[in-house]
């Protein structure tokens, strides 16, 4: 468990690359964090918020974010949504 109601799964990677499936639930984010490297999101099921991506806009299962480097961002599901599964990637840390 990253913090409550977060967990965080490490996939197979290539050497270099980092690719994790989180599952975050209802009302909860994942703690604010950066990446040296482009950081990928995609939502695998339910729905995904970012407080700072478009004033916290809800983005439905489908949906592929892009995170420059040095970004700071904090994943998350908002109040009321059931939770959401992502799928991130990284070539880096």
């Amino acid at each position: 468990m990253v913090s409550e109601g977060v967990t965080r799964t490490p996939l197979r990677a290539e050497p270099g690359e980092k690719r994790v499936l989180i599952k975050i639930g209802p009302g909860r984010t994942f703690p604010q964090h950066s990446h040296n490297t482009p950081d990928e999101v995609f939502v695998v099921a339910g729905t995904y918020c970012d407080p700072g991506v478009e004033n916290g806009r809800a983005f439905p299962a489908g949906s592929c974010l892009y995170y420059p480097p040095g970004t700071e961002h904090r994943a998350g599901s908002p109040v009321g949504s059931g939770g959401c599964t992502i799928l991130g990637w990284n070539a880096g840390k």
